[in-house]
This record gives C-alpha cells, structure tokens and sequence, in this order.
C-alpha cells in the first residue's frame, strides 16, 4: 500500500480529510506548519493550452505522453529535405551524414523522412500539435563527411535554399541541380500528410534553429556574424513562403538560443546603433516590431508565435548550474526555485544574469509587455528548455512548477529538450496528461488558485470538461519536512477524491488505495517531503 487516507473529522458540517501519504520506502517524516490553499471558483478561468506539455523529437513516447511535438535543433539548420542529409556543425566535426535518420532506415531513401516519421509518431500516440523546422540560413548538406572551409558553398558538398521555386513542383525532388525549393519541400509533404487543417499535416513551421549562434555552430554556412537586417529579411521572406502555400499554419520565429540573445541576438545587434533613441529595450522588441510592420505591409500576419529557447543558468551550492548533487540541498533548492526567475520579482538567482543586472527577470511578464507594446496578439512559446534534475524527484518539481507557470501565463507552446535521463521530468509531464496511464488529463480551464506558501507548497487547478471533475497538483517543495495542506474549496461539493503521487521512491505514478469522500468546502492532507501530487475530485 502506497498510502492511507482517512476522514478525521466532521466541523460545522463540512468534513475534513486527512490524507497521510507515505513515500515509496514507507517512511514518513515530520510535519511542517500548514499551507493554506484558496481556491477562487468566482474569478475568470484561463483557457490552457495543451501544446505546453511538449517534447522534442527523440523522446521515447512509451514513458511520456505529449500533446504536442517540435522537429528542431542545431541539425536541422542544414538539412536537406531531398537526400536526408544533413550537418552537425561545431557539435561534431561538421560532420555531413545521413544521423536524422539513423534511427529510422526506412526513411533513409525517402525525401522529408525525419518529418515524415514525426507525422507518423503523432498519429500513432495522438500528439495533436507538430513543429516543423524550416532552413533559413541558406546552405544544407549535399555529401557524407567532415566538411572544412575548404569545402566551397558553390561546390558539390553543399545546396543553396531557395524558399520559391517559380517553377512546376516535383513529388520526385531533382538532386542534381544543387537547389532546394522550400515551396516544393511544403507542395510535397502536403501531398503525402496534408496541410495544417489536416489530422497529419505539420500544425506550424518555425524559422529555423538559433540563428544568433549560426557563426559558432555552423561557420561554415553562417561565415561572417550575422547581421541583425539580414535575419529581418530572411524571417519574412520565409514567413511569406509558409504563408502563403499554408495560410492556416502557425509561424515561430526566431528561435533564439537564450536570455543574452533576447537581449542582443548574441551581440550581433547594438543597441545604440539601431535605437538611437532608445526605442527597443532588447532585441526582442526590435524584432517584434519589424514583424508586424512585415504583417502591415504584406497585409497578412508573419508571425505567430515567438519562440525562445530557456536553459537555466540558477547555480546551485556547489556553484555550478543543473548539477547531479542530490545529496546537496542547495543544490536541490536552486533547482527548484530557479522556475521563479521567470514570474517572481522578489527572486534573485545565483548566476551570471543576476550578476549583470536580470534587467528582464522576471522573464515572462518582460515578453508579454514587450508584445502587448510592438506586436499585440503574438503568442509565447518556448521550444527548447531544461531546468536539469531528470534523475531526481527535484527535476520532476521543477517541472511541474513550470508547467503551471505556463498554465497560469497563458503560453501556447512549450517542448523540453530531454532524452534519455529525463525520467522524472517525463513524470512530472505525465502528471498533466497521463496521470492515471489511460489518458487522464490535468483539463482544460485554469481555475484561480493561492497557496500562503508558494515557496512551500504551489497549486495549479483545472476543470476537465470531458470527465467533469475537478484536478489540483500541488507540488510540496519542502526537502525534508512533510507539510500539512488545507484546501478551502468555497461551494464546491466533493463527493469523491482519487490522489495520484510522484516522490524520490522512483520516476512512477502512483495512486492511493484508499478514496476520499467528502462534502463540500475543505479538504486537509499531508504532503510529504518532495512530491507532486495530483488530486482528482468529483462534485
């Protein structure tokens, strides 16, 4: 038995439940002071977005089940969409090789197979959200080996892109004219899965991978630093290309590698040489502005989305970033709370951001009023991040804590860069979509919620409309204490309650033996040290 869960008592004609939940080894530790949770059933609910509980291709879906998926990375920059082929740039040797689809041989022989074998996945484990990665930076691979610069771009190692053919499509790309057609890359996967509107066809295209760091991972396309007018021109050209064979498809744009690119797309963009009068905080409001005035001139919007990548900088005990001590506290703390630096304005993080001033910590607030400002409508996402913990309980926290986030901040899209030791943060991901391994979901309208110790204890709450019962996730960030959380439910009338758990006895779900029965207004349980939990009620 996992855990027990009784009724302790009936007040005022309410009946309080106390769940003592213990861990995987059986212990149980010593209760901390309790965290009042308030939930407002009278404020506006949120509509959340499914795509946030995404992942990047790679991840093994028989231990995470995603609602959307992202095609992208340092390979995809230069991929040739006709041979498979593709260049690893400065991550290994400027390598040239067929590694998109070593995974995959099937697709070896068939042009677009790293893009067709995402469609086929997301059909097969109803991920209804897929991202397609684009080239923009103007070269893929055309040979097998270690390219050096005195591989010429016009020479038979390289294709030159070309986002508009001009000419009449091929289903059977031509491989000996040295060009790849962006257009026809589009014509020929809608011929096989379909456009946007369709159940297989890619849901969005984003403009390429990391384009500030084209210089330092691929120097051999990208020669010379990249000017700031020249990833202006090549956005919008290839937005118009996507927009105007898939109106309906979603844009991301620009996929910047990190907080120093938001600032200064990696100080490839000054400053006081663009905004003379101190128009543009960061590169991102420069950006933002330069797209919509492409929307009003092309009459059409460009982008939709903007898309960021976010790896943690938040140093821990030991002084480094994302670490692997798990017998370090301050470790496992700057783990869990470096979620804040991206919503919380009373949080200051140990790294090199805070050292420079965090002029745009929190992040998220910073994003949505730079949009609200130059470019309304445009929504949030990020497609590549990592809080690090994927071996420890502390991972799986961060993780959901973020997710909320996300929830509560209204972004539409998010997918983690994870893989292989990425047990707990799969987890805490399931823990929203697949609680009860058949399917169960978190739901789909965020309900107010306010814990009096968010260091503690955080809560999210959703109403599902498919199996109309009530989903709290409460995260109990406390490392050694377990913690006493009352829930004040106003009018809502709890007949039933299931309580799913993930702690540090393994990266597994599990669920009470033991139902819940109550009436309405307030629940109380105990937390134990590092967990998240999930609790499902039934009016």
């Amino acid at each position: 038995m996992k855990s027990k869960i009784f009724v302790i008592g009936l007040i005022g004609g309410t009946f309080l439940l106390f769940s003592c939940v213990s861990n995987k080894s059986g212990s149980q530790a010593e209760v901390k002071d309790e965290v009042l949770v308030t939930v407002d059933f009278s404020a506006a609910k949120k509509p959340i977005s499914p795509y946030i509980f995404g992942v990047n291709d790679g991840a093994d879906y028989r231990r995470v089940q995603p609602k959307s998926v992202r095609l992208g990375g340092n390979r995809m920059t230069a991929y040739n969409w006709e041979t498979n082929k593709s260049n690893a740039g400065t991550d290994w040797h400027n390598s040239s090789d067929d590694y998109l689809v070593s995974k995959a041989p099937q697709y070896r022989t068939i042009p677009g197979g790293p893009a067709l074998k995402v469609s086929q996945d997301a059909s097969l484990y109803n991920i209804p959200y897929t991202l397609l990665t684009l080239q923009m930076a103007g070269y893929v691979a055309n040979s097998n080996g270690n390219m050096t610069a005195k591989n010429e771009l016009d020479g038979p190692d390289w294709c030159k892109v070309v986002n508009r053919k001009n000419a009449p499509f091929l289903l059977k790309p031509d491989k000996s004219d040295k060009v790849v057609y962006t257009d026809e890359y589009l014509n020929y996967l809608n011929d096989i899965i379909g456009k946007s509107d369709s159940s297989t066809g890619f849901k969005a295209y984003a403009l390429d991978n990391e384009p500030a760091l084209w210089q330092h991972t691929h120097p051999l396309i990208q020669r010379q630093a990249l000017r700031t007018e020249e990833l202006i021109e090549k956005s919008i050209d290839l937005a118009l290309t996507v927009k105007d064979f898939d109106p309906n498809a979603d844009v991301f744009g620009p996929s910047l590698f990190g907080y120093s690119s938001y600032c200064e797309l990696g100080a490839n963009w000054k400053l006081i040489e663009v905004n003379s009068l101190y128009k543009y905080q960061w590169f991102i409001d420069y950006y933002l502005e330069k797209m919509k005035e492409a929307e009003d001139k092309y009459n059409k919007r460009l982008l939709d989305v903007l898309d960021l990548h976010y790896y943690t900088e938040a140093k821990g005990g030991c002084g480094k970033r994302k670490c692997d001590h798990f017998d370090n506290d301050e470790c496992i703390k700057a783990r869990i709370n470096s979620v804040r630096s991206l919503y919380d304005p009373s949080y200051k993080e140990k790294s090199w951001i805070q050292d420079t001033g965090a002029k745009f910590f929190p992040l998220i607030p910073k994003l949505q009023a730079s949009i609200d400002k130059f470019y309304p409508g445009t929504k949030i996402a990020f497609t590549e991040y990592d809080f690090g913990g994927g071996q420890h309980i502390s991972g799986a926290i961060a993780q959901a804590d973020f997710l909320g986030l996300l929830a509560e901040s209204e972004i539409y899209f998010a997918s983690i860069w994870a893989f292989d030791k990425a047990d707990y943060q799969f987890a805490a991901i399931n823990m929203f979509t697949n609680y009860d391994n058949n399917g169960g979901y978190f739901g789909e309208n965020l309900v107010s919620s306010n814990s009096s110790d968010d260091y503690t204890v955080s809560s999210f709450v959703a109403e599902n409309t498919t199996d109309g019962k009530l989903h709290i996730i409460l995260t109990n960030k406390a490392i050694h204490t377990a913690t006493k959380v009352t829930i004040n439910l106003d009018s809502y009338n709890a007949s039933s309650a299931e309580l799913y758990v993930l702690d540090n006895g393994g990266p597994d779900i599990y669920k009470s033996d033991s139902k819940i029965k109550t009436k309405k207004g307030q629940i109380s349980l105990i937390l134990e040290p590092l967990t998240v939990n999930h609790l499902v009620l039934s009016e």
